[in-house]
């Protein structure tokens, strides 16, 4: 009856605590207190009970760290992380509520707090990562077997449970890896990056959601397989290929991590195409979401590729433009090829566009002039002249069997050549506006800093007018 009474008035106390106003006793050092001390209570074994107001006061305690990040400070005197994790290692099989209560409590408390995560690396970074192993194999076990009913409409389930663990791993490796390399360095280029050995363990159900857990349609970048790839983007090139090789996934003679760059680049292709229906990433509503769901993936592919010269020359293959796509200007179409290059001049998209651009620079063997044979000048020399690489336009690319225009990358026996005089008004029309549109998006990206000749011709084309007309009325 006692709990019955403590879950209700927690229940009601978590409902009205959402809105801050009137909520300032639960952001004191006695409020917090109290509901660290009903969260955590013992049994006579000095075992963490879990019931169900136990759940409820981790669920106002998740609340008022969203809410007001300084009862953070409140919390670490209760030794908050120390009592999760001493919840997390308990012998009993724990709810998958405060499973992921206690991962979301250990999130929120590590978010811009990167010397909690420093204190927990030092001091007992084995044991964390051991509960957060634990949590993961459980759940993406549920998730792997098609006959356990997972109701995927309730607020929390093994996705949402896997989601969050995930999280907080990524959390710990980004922390850890900044504090190791310095803010400047860049991710997953070293294996400095990580404490030796540390989270390895921690990749392999990583894989496991990755290739026995189906991903969501139409679109697959969605929770826990998206915290999976912003997971996988942490690791270095050599951990993935160290703990890959040891996997069941694993083939002899197989080139390393092909089946993970297949499946990525899969993942990719069905992305972009759902994502952007449309084909222009500049005409796409929520363009950061967007964004912020492509880059990730994006940095992944660029890491394998670097990390393995036969994973960049079977990604070439996919990414880069063929025979059959030169057939066009290499950006228009729905091929992946030309999503690619339309996200390299993307000026809604920063992110992936910066990803695109490295992805696809590593491919051509970091060499200024493969990757403009490759995409086309026109669409190469943004990204060049960003990373300080100045070139003029290349010629024709004699290595291909057609000529090629290094300005569009198309064949030139493809070419359209519609001449002036057989080009009705409104075709015309259409041509200046594509110029027009053209510029714009150049000058948006500071590449270039000059008046549009479209508008600059039409001003002046107005002004001819004015003066005929005015000497005809005279």
């Amino acid at each position: 009856m006692k709990i019955k009474v403590t879950t209700q008035a927690l229940s009601t106390i978590r409902i009205l605590g959402r809105d801050p106003v009137g909520s300032k006793p639960l952001f004191t050092k006695e409020g917090i207190r109290l509901l660290t001390s009903i969260a955590f209570d013992h049994d006579n074994n000095e075992n963490i009970k879990d019931t169900t107001s136990s759940r409820e006061a981790l669920k106002c305690i998740a609340n008022c760290i969203h809410l007001n990040d300084s009862v953070k400070v409140f919390l670490e005197e209760q030794d908050i992380i120390g009592l999760c994790l001493l919840l997390m290692q308990s012998d009993d099989h724990l709810s998958l509520e405060t499973q992921f209560l206690t991962c979301r409590v250990l999130f929120f408390m590590t978010v811009n707090r990167p010397d909690l995560v420093s204190r927990l690396i030092h001091a007992n970074i084995s044991a964390a990562i051991a509960k957060v192993y634990k949590v993961l194999n459980q759940n993406i076990e549920l998730l792997e077997n098609p006959t356990n009913l997972i109701d995927k409409d309730s607020p929390i389930n093994p996705l949402t449970v896997t989601s969050e663990a995930l999280k907080l791993l990524f959390n710990l490796l980004l922390v850890d890896s900044r504090t190791t390399r310095g803010e400047e360095g860049e991710v997953g280029s070293s294996e400095q990056n990580l404490l030796p050995g540390t989270f390895e363990d921690c990749l392999n159900p990583v894989f496991r959601l990755l290739f026995n857990v189906p991903f969501s349609e139409p679109q697959p970048l969605v929770p826990p397989h998206s915290q999976a790839i912003h997971t996988l983007m942490q690791y270095p090139y050599e951990t993935i290929a160290r703990v890959w090789s040891k996997s069941p996934w694993a083939k002899q003679g197989e080139a390393c991590c092909i089946p993970i760059a297949t499946t990525l680049v899969e993942l990719l292709d069905r992305s972009v195409h759902t994502l952007i229906p449309h084909g222009d990433p500049d005409d796409v509503n929520g363009s950061e979401q967007v964004d912020a769901t492509l880059s990730p993936l994006l940095l992944v592919l660029r890491a394998l590729a670097e990390g393995d010269s036969s994973l960049s020359q079977y990604m070439a293959k996919r990414l880069l433009p063929n025979e059959k796509d030169r057939m066009v200007p290499v950006h228009e179409g729905f091929g992946l090829p030309a999503y690619m290059i339309r996200l390299m001049t993307s000026t809604m998209m920063p992110l992936s566009r910066d990803g695109a651009c490295e992805t696809l620079f590593v491919l051509c063997d970091k060499d200024a002039t493969k990757l403009t044979q490759k995409v086309g000048y026109g669409n190469a020399i943004g990204f060049l002249v960003n990373k300080g690489i100045a070139m003029e336009a290349p010629s024709s690319d004699d290595t291909e069997k057609e000529q090629v225009n290094p300005i569009t990358g198309q064949y030139v026996s493809s070419e359209k050549q519609p001449e002036l005089k057989d080009m009705t008004d409104e075709e015309k029309e259409r041509e200046a506006e594509k110029l027009f549109v053209l510029f714009e998006r150049l000058k948006k990206t500071g590449i270039i800093d000059v008046e549009n000749p479209i508008a600059k011709a039409m001003q002046e084309s107005q002004g001819r007018f004015e003066e005929v007309d005015s000497s005809e009325d005279e």
